[in-house]
């Protein structure tokens, strides 16, 4: 796929890649797809250990002479499918300033972290080191669920017809994450008055008209932001009408595909103390890897 197509913006080049570690096997499956999307770009790969400097600081200065040795033999396998040197890094604080103070010092234009931690009848995604890189910075951030097997084949955004899902698209495209993918675009929609016909005791038959117009309408409307973006074949549309979380949430079940794009704020702009309600509740359910793509800060 060309990033000079059409309307798509191709933006910087991807150059640089900070990929977080916190030595797991989580993180070993978040690096070598780093590693793996860096060598497709010919990009350089920072790999970043964070060491807990609340603590005495023989603890600390323990911690990263026992990390050293690890941090090394992981980035030295990577090395070695890479046509730039693999950077190691550690640096003492809370993971998540440290992975942005990184990625704002090198310049970097994509984050890679491994999934955050699952415990059953509680979602702890938010407070992790993975949601808050995504609420705080405005990089993307690759979030790896499962070990690389290849390029991604199938990839499904959800969108909202925002500029924000329209940046998180164009950050796929010009990060190379669609080069070699089907791409299947998603736009979950309420049909509107539906609780007023209930009220009303209207037929059947004219609420589940009114359904299919507004289903029309969302598909034209779906239409109309793919032709805008400009992007170099047409993918496919779905529009489906429900809650969007629970939608989106059922697409990736059912279609499995490698890779959920996302953006983090809606068409409402929330302030960036939280991720947008549907991202947040979406990316702490999917097994599949996930790009969510914040809104661009004014620098």
């Amino acid at each position: 796929m060309s990033d000079s197509v059409g309307n798509v913006d191709p933006g910087t080049a991807l150059r640089r890649i900070v990929a977080g570690t916190d030595l797991s096997s989580r993180a070993d499956r978040a690096l070598r797809r780093a590693a793996l999307v860096a060598a497709a770009a010919g990009a350089e790969l920072l790999v970043l250990h964070a060491v807990d400097d609340d603590q005495p600081r023989h603890v600390v200065e323990a911690e990263r002479r026992e990390a050293s040795p690890i941090l090394r033999e992981q980035v030295a396998a990577l090395g070695q499918a890479s046509a730039h040197p693999v950077l190691p890094l550690i640096e003492e604080g809370d993971p998540f300033e440290a992975i942005l103070r990184a990625a704002e010092t090198w310049e970097a234009e994509l984050i890679v972290l491994g999934e955050h931690r699952r415990r059953p009848l509680r979602d702890i995604f938010a407070g992790t080191t993975v949601e808050r890189v995504m609420r705080h910075g405005c990089r993307p951030v690759l979030m790896v669920n499962r070990a690389p097997a290849g390029p991604y084949r199938h990839v499904l955004a959800a969108t909202d017809l925002s500029e924000h899902a329209a940046r998180a698209l164009r950050a796929a495209v010009r990060l190379g994450l669609l080069d070699q993918a089907r791409l299947t675009l998603l736009h979950v929609f309420e049909p509107p008055g539906l609780g007023a016909l209930a009220l009303a005791d209207v037929p059947a038959a004219a609420v589940a008209a009114h359904e299919a117009d507004s289903a029309r309408e969302a598909a034209a409307a779906l239409a109309g932001f793919v032709a805008a973006l400009g992007l170099p074949y047409r993918p496919e549309q779905r529009v489906v009408a429900g809650r969007a979380a629970t939608v989106v949430k059922q697409a990736v079940e059912h279609s499995r595909p490698d890779l959920l794009v996302i953006g983090t704020a809606g068409a409402s702009l929330l302030r960036r103390a939280v991720l947008g309600s549907v991202a947040a509740e979406v990316l702490a359910a999917v097994r599949c890897d996930a790009l969510a793509v914040p809104p661009e800060t004014p620098r």
